[in-house]
Protein backbone atom coordinates (compact mmCIF):
# COMPACT_ATOMS: atom_id res chain seq x y z
CA UNK A 1 0.00 0.00 0.00
CA UNK A 2 1.41 3.39 -0.97
CA UNK A 3 1.45 6.48 1.27
CA UNK A 4 -1.26 8.03 -0.90
CA UNK A 5 -3.52 4.97 -0.50
CA UNK A 6 -2.83 4.92 3.23
CA UNK A 7 -3.76 8.63 3.50
CA UNK A 8 -7.00 8.06 1.57
CA UNK A 9 -7.89 5.06 3.79
CA UNK A 10 -7.16 7.08 6.93
CA UNK A 11 -9.34 9.94 5.64
CA UNK A 12 -12.24 7.60 4.89
CA UNK A 13 -11.95 5.96 8.33
CA UNK A 14 -11.82 9.36 10.08
CA UNK A 15 -14.90 10.62 8.23
CA UNK A 16 -16.85 7.40 8.81
CA UNK A 17 -15.91 7.38 12.50
CA UNK A 18 -17.08 10.99 12.88
CA UNK A 19 -20.45 10.33 11.19
CA UNK A 20 -21.06 7.20 13.25
CA UNK A 21 -19.89 8.61 16.58
CA UNK A 22 -21.17 12.20 16.36
CA UNK A 23 -24.36 11.79 14.33
CA UNK A 24 -25.65 8.19 14.30
CA UNK A 25 -24.90 7.10 17.91
CA UNK A 26 -26.30 10.31 19.47
CA UNK A 27 -29.48 10.07 17.35
CA UNK A 28 -30.04 6.50 18.53
CA UNK A 29 -29.41 7.47 22.15
CA UNK A 30 -31.79 10.44 21.89
CA UNK A 31 -34.51 8.20 20.47
CA UNK A 32 -34.01 5.74 23.36
CA UNK A 33 -34.05 8.59 25.90
CA UNK A 34 -37.24 10.06 24.41
CA UNK A 35 -39.00 6.69 24.62
CA UNK A 36 -37.95 6.20 28.26
CA UNK A 37 -39.01 9.74 29.15
CA UNK A 38 -42.40 9.36 27.49
CA UNK A 39 -42.94 6.09 29.36
CA UNK A 40 -42.09 7.80 32.65
CA UNK A 41 -44.67 10.54 32.12
CA UNK A 42 -42.06 13.17 32.97
CA UNK A 43 -40.28 15.64 30.68
CA UNK A 44 -36.87 14.95 29.13
CA UNK A 45 -33.81 17.12 29.75
CA UNK A 46 -31.26 17.43 26.95
CA UNK A 47 -27.90 18.88 28.02
CA UNK A 48 -25.46 19.85 25.28
CA UNK A 49 -27.98 20.61 22.55
CA UNK A 50 -25.41 22.73 20.75
CA UNK A 51 -25.50 26.16 19.17
CA UNK A 52 -23.98 27.42 15.94
CA UNK A 53 -21.03 28.72 17.97
CA UNK A 54 -20.49 25.63 20.13
CA UNK A 55 -19.65 22.88 17.64
CA UNK A 56 -19.10 22.03 14.01
CA UNK A 57 -21.92 19.49 14.18
CA UNK A 58 -24.42 22.08 15.43
CA UNK A 59 -23.17 24.65 12.93
CA UNK A 60 -23.70 22.25 10.01
CA UNK A 61 -26.78 20.31 11.18
CA UNK A 62 -28.38 22.64 13.72
CA UNK A 63 -28.99 22.24 17.42
CA UNK A 64 -30.06 18.84 18.68
CA UNK A 65 -33.37 19.83 20.26
CA UNK A 66 -34.57 16.40 21.37
CA UNK A 67 -35.67 17.29 24.91
CA UNK A 68 -38.57 19.11 26.47
CA UNK A 69 -35.82 21.33 27.90
CA UNK A 70 -32.66 21.81 25.82
CA UNK A 71 -29.55 23.33 27.41
CA UNK A 72 -26.11 24.36 26.23
CA UNK A 73 -23.38 26.30 28.00
CA UNK A 74 -22.92 28.50 24.94
CA UNK A 75 -26.60 29.50 24.70
CA UNK A 76 -27.93 32.92 25.62
CA UNK A 77 -28.62 33.32 29.33
CA UNK A 78 -31.90 35.14 28.66
CA UNK A 79 -33.61 32.40 26.65
CA UNK A 80 -36.42 30.69 28.59
CA UNK A 81 -36.46 26.89 28.80
CA UNK A 82 -38.58 25.10 26.22
CA UNK A 83 -38.88 22.33 23.69
CA UNK A 84 -38.02 24.24 20.52
CA UNK A 85 -35.21 26.41 21.84
CA UNK A 86 -31.80 26.09 23.43
CA UNK A 87 -31.31 27.91 26.73
CA UNK A 88 -28.27 28.37 28.92
CA UNK A 89 -27.32 25.63 31.35
CA UNK A 90 -24.17 24.25 32.96
CA UNK A 91 -24.15 20.46 33.28
CA UNK A 92 -22.08 20.79 36.45
CA UNK A 93 -24.72 23.00 38.16
CA UNK A 94 -28.23 22.34 36.84
CA UNK A 95 -31.01 24.73 37.99
CA UNK A 96 -33.68 22.06 38.52
CA UNK A 97 -35.31 20.22 41.41
CA UNK A 98 -34.43 16.65 42.33
CA UNK A 99 -35.95 14.09 39.93
CA UNK A 100 -37.81 16.75 37.93
CA UNK A 101 -37.18 14.82 34.69
CA UNK A 102 -37.81 11.26 33.59
CA UNK A 103 -34.56 11.19 31.61
CA UNK A 104 -31.52 13.44 31.37
CA UNK A 105 -29.80 13.04 28.00
CA UNK A 106 -26.27 14.28 27.34
CA UNK A 107 -24.36 13.74 24.11
CA UNK A 108 -20.70 14.63 23.64
CA UNK A 109 -20.55 16.91 26.69
CA UNK A 110 -18.83 15.00 29.51
CA UNK A 111 -15.48 14.89 27.70
CA UNK A 112 -15.41 18.72 27.71
CA UNK A 113 -16.10 19.50 31.37
CA UNK A 114 -13.62 20.07 34.18
CA UNK A 115 -15.53 17.85 36.63
CA UNK A 116 -17.27 14.93 34.89
CA UNK A 117 -18.10 13.26 38.22
CA UNK A 118 -19.99 16.41 39.30
CA UNK A 119 -21.74 16.54 35.92
CA UNK A 120 -22.91 12.93 36.17
CA UNK A 121 -24.05 13.49 39.75
CA UNK A 122 -26.11 16.50 38.63
CA UNK A 123 -27.71 14.56 35.75
CA UNK A 124 -28.58 11.75 38.16
CA UNK A 125 -29.96 14.24 40.71
CA UNK A 126 -32.43 15.92 38.34
CA UNK A 127 -33.63 12.80 36.48
CA UNK A 128 -34.82 9.28 37.16
CA UNK A 129 -32.55 7.90 34.41
CA UNK A 130 -29.47 9.19 32.57
CA UNK A 131 -28.49 8.53 28.96
CA UNK A 132 -24.99 9.83 28.25
CA UNK A 133 -22.99 9.51 25.04
CA UNK A 134 -19.24 10.14 24.98
CA UNK A 135 -16.89 9.75 22.01
CA UNK A 136 -15.58 6.26 21.38
CA UNK A 137 -11.93 5.87 22.36
CA UNK A 138 -11.02 4.54 18.89
CA UNK A 139 -12.42 7.51 16.99
CA UNK A 140 -9.75 9.98 15.74
CA UNK A 141 -11.83 13.03 16.72
CA UNK A 142 -11.71 11.85 20.34
CA UNK A 143 -7.97 12.47 20.37
CA UNK A 144 -7.67 15.30 17.87
CA UNK A 145 -10.37 17.73 19.00
CA UNK A 146 -8.55 20.33 21.06
CA UNK A 147 -11.42 20.97 23.50
CA UNK A 148 -11.63 17.39 24.76
CA UNK A 149 -10.29 17.09 28.30
CA UNK A 150 -11.09 13.39 28.77
CA UNK A 151 -11.59 10.19 26.91
CA UNK A 152 -13.61 7.34 28.38
CA UNK A 153 -11.91 3.98 28.13
CA UNK A 154 -13.81 0.69 27.65
CA UNK A 155 -13.95 0.21 31.45
CA UNK A 156 -15.80 3.52 31.89
CA UNK A 157 -12.85 5.39 33.41
CA UNK A 158 -12.39 9.06 32.50
CA UNK A 159 -8.75 9.46 31.46
CA UNK A 160 -7.27 12.96 31.08
CA UNK A 161 -6.13 14.04 27.62
CA UNK A 162 -3.11 16.26 27.11
CA UNK A 163 -2.69 16.84 30.88
CA UNK A 164 -4.08 20.38 30.62
CA UNK A 165 -5.07 20.74 34.24
CA UNK A 166 -2.18 20.25 36.68
CA UNK A 167 -2.80 17.30 38.95
CA UNK A 168 -5.69 15.98 36.84
CA UNK A 169 -5.85 12.21 37.33
CA UNK A 170 -7.83 9.33 35.91
CA UNK A 171 -11.34 9.22 37.34
CA UNK A 172 -12.17 5.55 37.83
CA UNK A 173 -15.66 4.25 37.05
CA UNK A 174 -15.82 2.93 40.63
CA UNK A 175 -15.26 6.49 41.95
CA UNK A 176 -18.16 7.74 39.82
CA UNK A 177 -20.43 4.95 41.10
CA UNK A 178 -19.49 5.80 44.70
CA UNK A 179 -20.23 9.50 44.12
CA UNK A 180 -23.62 8.68 42.61
CA UNK A 181 -24.46 6.35 45.50
CA UNK A 182 -23.55 9.02 48.06
CA UNK A 183 -25.56 11.69 46.20
CA UNK A 184 -28.62 9.40 46.03
CA UNK A 185 -28.39 8.70 49.77
CA UNK A 186 -28.23 12.44 50.43
CA UNK A 187 -31.32 12.99 48.27
CA UNK A 188 -33.22 10.28 50.16
CA UNK A 189 -32.31 11.84 53.52
CA UNK A 190 -33.38 15.27 52.29
CA UNK A 191 -36.73 13.90 51.08
CA UNK A 192 -37.32 12.00 54.35
CA UNK A 193 -36.55 15.09 56.39
CA UNK A 194 -38.70 17.27 54.14
CA UNK A 195 -35.76 19.55 53.51
CA UNK A 196 -35.52 22.01 50.66
CA UNK A 197 -34.66 20.75 47.23
CA UNK A 198 -31.82 22.45 45.40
Amino acid sequence: MSWKQLAVAAGIFTAAAYVYDVIIRPARAAKKARKMSDESGKPMLNVGAGTSTSSLRAKLLGSQMVGDVNLDISASRGTPHGRNRVSFGDIQDLPFKDKEFGVAHSSHVLEHVDRPKQALTELDRVADKVVAVVPKWWAPHTWLYNDHQWYVNPKGDFVPLWNRTPGQKTLKASQIRQALKAARAKQKRRRREGGPKP
